[in-house]
């Protein structure tokens, strides 16, 4: 998702701000067969660009939240609706914390006005950390399905530096950290058919969710204009 860009002189993978052009915008298709048939017509079933999408793993670690837990068992029953990689130099916590809070805002006070129906979101935590959030959909006062927007558990390495090699081609350089993170999912969290309205609801939100991934890799905000 993150293209090298040629280097004159070292730059630091870290500085976010400062590599925000080298993304290419995210697209949906609907390419992927792991996603339930009642819904893949519809919600777009991979965030592009993005490597081949894989079912989620979770490691041995503990979860400090009981949510956590019963959200990453449900994975396991779930559909993955959308999966793509985020560059190792992305800080993760403040990703997925402004879009916790764009959700809370747009879906969780105003879920159906916004996206068709109402929401409740509750937060998923992963080693004390904000590792994502559970979005519910309500109908008439009957919850129809959750929606689980998190990171994976795979390992990133994080380099210090891109460099220049002696073929004139960008290396990796400098001190190596190692990120937990890999993808960013969005999963239905159960199997259950999807109705007409269910679908359209699923849709708006998956959309409007990328528009802001999209903001946040293009200017370092989910909340900017995109007007502006």
């Amino acid at each position: 998702m993150a293209q090298l860009q040629s280097t004159r002189a070292l730059e630091a993978v870290s500085s976010v701000r400062g590599r925000r052009a080298a993304f290419m915008p995210v697209h949906c298709s609907a390419s992927s067969s792991r996603v339930s048939s009642s819904v893949s017509s519809s919600v777009s079933s991979r965030l592009q660009p993005a490597r081949p999408v894989r079912s989620a793993t979770f490691g041995p670690g503990s979860p400090v939240r009981s949510r956590s837990a019963a959200l990453c068992s449900a994975v396991a029953n779930g559909k993955l609706i959308s999966s793509t990689e985020v560059p190792a130099f992305i800080p993760r916590d403040d990703m997925m914390d402004q879009l916790f809070r764009w959700t809370m805002m747009e879906a969780g006070e105003s879920g159906q006005r916004n996206f068709g129906m109402p929401m409740t979101i509750e937060p998923v935590y992963f080693e004390e950390r904000l590792w994502g959030f559970n979005v519910a959909i309500f109908k008439e006062g009957v919850k129809l399905t959750d929606l689980g927007v998190m990171f994976d558990k795979e390992v990133v390495t994080k380099h210090e530096w891109v460099g220049r090699g002696e073929d004139g081609f960008p290396v990796m350089e400098g001190k190596a950290d190692d990120v937990k993170g890999k993808m960013f999912e969005i999963w239905k969290m159960d199997s259950e058919p999807v109705g007409e309205d269910l679908r359209s609801t699923i849709r708006a939100y998956c959309t409007a969710l990328v528009a802001a991934l999209n903001r946040y890799y293009a200017f370092g905000s989910v909340f900017v204009d995109d007007a502006q």
